[in-house]
């Protein structure tokens, strides 16, 4: 068996993410493993055995709108009015959970989507001001989402993200890869919908910094983490497959 890397700055995180092995669908810029044969029956339950996450090479899919974010203090949003454009803003949700806006004031959005947001704005707009009002609300920045970075990084740590936060951001927000970083190998492990699990995607840094992959975005409560050099991220005798098992065991290196 072989095993990927980890930071100290891990222990907390480890139990959560060690549930969770079904397979994900094949992603955008996959790579196939070195090696091939399909994978055995013993591999299957030795990979159960060491709690092991499952894993694809290639960068993941971009996160999607979440429709269902609760807007709380701190978040950034833009707001526009159709037909309306002098009373669109972009305004920061204040301590207090409201947002000031041309006309109407104090709008109390906090503990609301964005979808429930653009509903109150619509009303204050409609009350004394305009007829049918068309609100759009969007989240532009987020206050309680972060990533957490770790393994051979000069500052491992968990980061707030701004709005749309790249992979390279991310790792720049850590102060960058050590000299013993394998940076041909960065794993980015990400939660399923709906708390199904976690997997794994092992992406290789150098070919984003030329170019040939894409930048993913991260999502919220990703955890990165750069291996060092030597070491080996996927279960030995996974062959002909796109996937392999990266061991999330925070004791290991």
């Amino acid at each position: 068996m072989t095993y990927t890397v980890h930071s100290v700055a891990w222990l907390a995180v480890g139990a959560v993410l060690l549930s969770g092995c079904a397979g994900d669908p094949a992603i955008p810029n996959a790579q196939p493993l070195p090696g091939s044969g399909p994978r055995t029956v013993e591999a299957t339950a030795q990979a159960s055995a060491q709690q092991l996450v499952p894993a694809m090479v290639g960068v993941p899919s971009d996160p999607t709108v979440d429709t269902n974010h609760r807007i709380t203090a701190g978040d950034v949003l833009e707001i526009q009015v159709f037909q309306a454009e002098e009373l669109g803003s972009t305004e920061r949700v204040g301590d207090g959970g409201a947002i000031a806006l041309p006309l109407v004031g104090a709008v109390s959005v906090a503990g609301l989507t964005a979808a429930e947001a653009e509903q109150r704005i619509a009303a204050a707009l409609a009350k004394d001001y305009l007829q049918d009002p068309q609100v759009n609300v969007f989240v532009s920045e987020y206050a309680d989402l972060e990533v957490a970075i770790g393994g051979e990084v000069n500052k491992p740590g968990v980061f707030p993200i701004r709005g749309r936060t790249t992979l390279l951001e991310g790792i720049a927000l850590a102060g960058g890869t050590t000299r013993r970083a394998k940076d041909e190998q960065v794993i980015v492990f990400r939660a399923k919908p709906s708390n199904s699990g976690v997997s794994a995607y092992v992406v290789d840094l150098k070919k984003v910094q030329r170019g040939e992959l894409r930048d993913p975005l991260l999502a919220a409560n990703d955890k990165i983490v750069v291996p060092k050099s030597g070491s080996r991220v996927f279960l030995e005798d996974v062959r002909d497959t796109l996937r392999g098992f990266v061991n999330f065991n925070p004791l290991l290196y």
